[in-house]
């Protein structure tokens, strides 16, 4: 039924502007029945169970590369290279650093800390959500522990000055260590532009129906397109908060970092990536039959806790608000599909 009702408000208002007129039709449709599946004690209805592959989640670090590099290798490094230097990162509102490692490596860091926003663990999810649905965008990360005295000895002579700040905000349990996410360090990267208006009308216009999109810009504007996927999965309202979509030097490919104000549990997701995805026409083929892997015993099988890391990756609320999200795109998704046909609406591979 609410199939019926999706697809009908799309061939009623017709274009981007039914897109706008549905969304408050989904949300209020897809917020309803998925919570109250979400509230009962069984799981959501799986489409894809894949929960009896084996270590699913050795398989997703073994499988991938980042920027030529093997999974394996940037996890180990991250997770057991010793640190020589810590430098603060200036310009945001959570505690994070630069670290250098022994062998000349960097990694970016972030502490378990009093700014409830940042929620360092959830960077980890959304590496190992981006491995889990064919997507290599999301910086290989990893649990990693330090004492004060290695933070504090360690800091870099120009972040005395944030001395206090960070010991104020980061939070060190009785044994003096704080549990953090180390994230693989992008020696270069440089604003996308997508976040500010010029380039936000410019993404509209290639995930637009009837639109053109240039050859050389087809595969930037696939990246986009799954990154708003991959947002609304993950639920990260602040990737639109400005200087949060980053992109390699040449311009080529679009990296989705900074994950740690994310995961929330609400199954329709925030009204800003609402906003967004139901304004998208545009989609990838193989990201939308990704999306069958997104179950609650395949994510909880993708997030399994680390040896060293006492913590969930995610919750199983967290974990539910994930697979309550995603029955909202494919029900979206599969509307416009109705309206327009598989072939304009999965336009990229």
């Amino acid at each position: 039924m609410a199939e019926l009702i999706v697809a009908g408000a799309l061939t009623a208002g017709g274009g981007a502007g039914a897109v706008y007129g549905v969304r408050h039709v989904r949300a209020t449709l897809a917020a309803h029945s998925i919570a109250a599946a979400v509230a009962t004690s069984g799981p959501l209805p799986a489409r894809a169970d894949l929960s009896n592959l084996p270590d699913l989640r050795v398989a997703l670090e073994s499988a991938g590369t980042f920027l030529g590099m093997s999974d394996e290798l940037l996890l180990e490094r991250v997770r057991t290279q010793p640190i020589v230097r810590f430098k603060f990162n200036h310009g945001g509102s959570s505690i994070s650093f630069r670290v250098e490692f022994a062998d000349g490596s960097r990694a970016a860091w972030k502490p378990t800390q009093t700014n409830t926003q940042t929620i360092p663990r959830k960077e980890i999810a959304a590496y190992r959500l981006n491995r889990l649905l064919g997507l290599n965008a999301v910086p290989p990360a990893a649990p990693r522990a330090v004492s004060r005295d290695e933070l504090l000895g360690h800091l870099h002579p120009e972040s005395l000055e944030a001395l206090p700040r960070i010991k104020a905000e980061t939070i060190f349990g009785p044994d003096g260590q704080t549990l953090g996410t180390a994230s693989y360090w992008i020696p270069i990267i440089k604003d996308s532009g997508f976040d500010k208006p010029e380039g936000q009308k410019q993404v509209q216009a290639w995930l637009s129906q009837g639109e053109p999109i240039p050859p050389e810009q087809t595969s930037m504007a696939r990246q986009v397109s799954d990154l708003i996927v991959f947002d609304f999965l993950t639920s990260n309202p602040d990737r639109y908060s400005g200087g949060n979509m980053k992109m390699s030097p040449d311009g080529t490919q679009l990296f989705y970092m900074d994950n740690t104000m994310s995961f929330f549990v609400d199954p329709e997701g925030p009204a800003k990536n609402r906003e967004v995805l139901f304004r998208t026409q545009r989609f990838s083929r193989t990201l939308y039959e990704a999306l069958d892997r997104v179950t609650a015993p395949t994510l909880e099988r993708a997030l399994a806790q680390e040896a060293g890391a006492p913590y969930e990756i995610l919750t199983p609320a967290e974990i539910a608000g994930v697979v309550g999200r995603r029955v909202v795109i494919h029900q979206y998704i599969d509307a416009l599909i109705a309206q327009y046909g598989a072939r304009n609406v999965l336009i990229f591979p």
